[in-house]
């Protein structure tokens, strides 16, 4: 929740998170990490809203009034801790890799089959496996016999470090003569977190309800027919049913008239004629490269907001 909350500078070690105490003593021991979780801060907040903007859930973390989606565990919580868990690891590997904390470096990656190959291990790659130490014990996502609640959203999570996981690529530099690339050097590089953040998306689709036996989905009353044992986390999970997010859409810019008609909720939008100045028309000086000159056209486009 805090990670989905204005951000607010912290008299705490974790300096832009109200951190639990220990989260304050990880902040306090591992220097880079404050602000590497800043990164991941703004990675998940940024993305998040970029996913869903044209969606009546935008990342909001308020569903009416004084309730929010913490409050039980609907498909929306579910995808906010796999894109939190998915971001520590992101920025905490990227950090390492970059030499902005002091207890990781670069990743060594050691292939045996490597030698038998036309490329060689090397470079400075983004450090995985110390990424997804961090983000779990940062989110306490240490198996334990908790409650349902605990359980289903530490799975979730780790859903998000397997998305994680998925997104890393090999980067390759050529050596040789006259660039014959007779020979490369390969390092392991995460992808855009953008990637990880729509794959993520697609599994909020493809989110699994699980239906209790009681009925009962808050923390205080969880229920009991929720324990996974798999290892492979492919899957999101949830318990309730979303609210209509009806009340947060006020204002709102959809994309088109069809999607006015889902995000307003039959308010009905305005649209409203916006101009815009842009370059056309270009051309080189006389007709010799390489100075070009434009004109300034007039545009204008219409964009539609809930009422």
């Amino acid at each position: 929740m805090a990670v989905f909350s204005p951000m607010v500078k912290s008299p705490g070690p974790c300096k832009f998170l109200s951190g639990t105490r220990k989260q304050n003593h990880q902040c306090r021991r591992d220097i880079g990490l404050p602000e590497a979780i800043k990164e991941a801060r703004r990675l998940a907040v940024t993305h998040c809203e970029e996913q869903f903007r044209y969606d009546r859930w935008n990342c909001s973390i308020e569903t009416r009034g004084k309730r929010n989606i913490f409050k039980k565990v609907y498909r929306e919580t579910a995808f906010v801790h796999a894109l939190t868990a998915a971001a520590i690891t992101h920025a905490v590997a990227r950090a390492c890799a970059e030499g902005r904390m002091t207890k990781c470096q670069c990743a060594s990656e050691r292939k045996h089959d490597a030698t038998r190959l036309a490329f060689r291990w090397g470079g400075c790659s983004d450090n995985l496996k110390h990424g997804k130490r961090v983000a779990r014990n940062f989110l306490e996502l240490q198996p334990r016999n908790g409650d349902p609640v605990t359980e289903m959203l530490r799975h979730d999570s780790e859903v998000g470090i397997s998305a994680i996981t998925s997104a890393m690529t090999d980067r390759c530099k050529c050596h040789g003569v006259s660039g014959s690339c007779s020979m490369k050097t390969c390092w392991r590089r995460l992808g855009d977190f953008n990637t990880t953040a729509a794959l993520l998306r697609t599994k909020y689709h493809l989110a699994i309800r699980k239906i209790p036996v009681n009925n009962k989905t808050s923390r205080r009353s969880a229920p009991r027919d929720f324990r996974p044992r798999e290892t492979i986390y492919d899957q999101l999970y949830y318990f309730e049913t979303s609210p209509t997010f009806c009340s947060v859409t006020r204002g709102r810019r959809c994309l088109h008239p069809d999607n006015c008609a889902t995000l307003c909720c039959g308010r009905g939008y305005t649209t409203k004629v916006i101009k815009t100045l842009e370059k056309c028309r270009c051309r080189f000086t006389n007709g010799r490269c390489c100075q070009v000159v434009c004109d300034y056209c007039e545009k204008y486009e219409d964009r539609y907001y809930c009422k």
